[in-house]
């Protein structure tokens, strides 16, 4: 991650997973691609309080885990103590010797440059390196960003668009695919204060009385008997340093 982009991850730190339902489930969803034994170094990169890091520390005595949240980095430490732990931007990760693997979840959409950090993991990896990773797509609270457009607080891409991003960059992708997560709320504001709580933020050039208008008409649109479902698209993918 970047110190640029709108978020309150640092702050957020010691309930993040309290707040994080979604992530988690994605989390586990992505290890299921990982092999048993991870052979050689192996590098996380947004690696948080840990979620995936999990995943990985038992398949691997090489874990490297970083993150740019310093707070985030010292809760990854308490949860998960094999890794070696570091405080570092997605474009700039803490040197290896040579890793085989690179690793990570919820973080890519974050990034205001993802090419630099495809770019980055291609340097500091070996020919033949793998990147699995896993990251939320165009069609995430798809309904919120319709009624109010400027509330994104960076600009959505879809599953293609990623691959081609990829392939610009070094990456060759071998398997890919999508599933929808979705999370009930009584009503939108509950809804946008969720997402908050997890570490993201509204851009600040929204104003307060657009983001009212937004959520009302998000409320009309969407809630139902049970309020309103917010869907969360999540893409995750296996690729090869070519």
């Amino acid at each position: 991650m970047t110190t640029s982009f709108p978020h309150d991850f640092d702050r957020r730190a010691s309930v993040y997973e309290e707040h994080a339902p979604v992530q988690r489930k994605a989390a586990a969803w992505l290890a299921e691609w990982l092999p048993e034994t991870i052979d050689g170094p192996v590098l996380e990169v947004g690696a948080g309080t840990g979620l995936f890091t999990r995943h990985l520390a038992g398949r691997t005595g090489q874990l490297w885990a970083s993150d740019i949240s310093p707070r985030m980095v010292q809760a990854g430490r308490t949860t998960v103590p094999a890794a070696q732990w570091s405080v570092a931007d997605a474009t700039n990760p803490p040197a290896g010797p040579g890793y085989r693997w690179v690793f990570s979840c919820s973080l890519i959409q974050w990034l205001p440059d993802p090419a630099s950090a495809f770019q980055a993991w291609y340097r500091m990896t070996v020919p033949g390196a793998r990147l699995v990773s896993g990251w939320f797509v165009r069609g995430t609270l798809a309904g919120l960003f319709e009624a109010c457009p400027e509330a994104a607080p960076f600009t959505w891409r879809g599953p293609a668009e990623w691959h081609d991003l990829l392939q610009k960059n070094g990456w060759e992708t071998e398997r890919s695919e999508s599933r929808t997560y979705t999370r009930q709320h009584l009503h939108s504001t509950a809804m946008l204060r969720a997402v908050q709580n997890a570490g993201a933020v509204i851009p600040h050039r929204l104003g307060a009385g657009r983001l009212r208008q937004a959520l009302r008409q998000y409320d009309r649109e969407h809630r139902g008997e049970n309020g309103v479902t917010a869907n969360f698209e999540f893409l995750r993918l296996e690729a090869l340093r070519s």
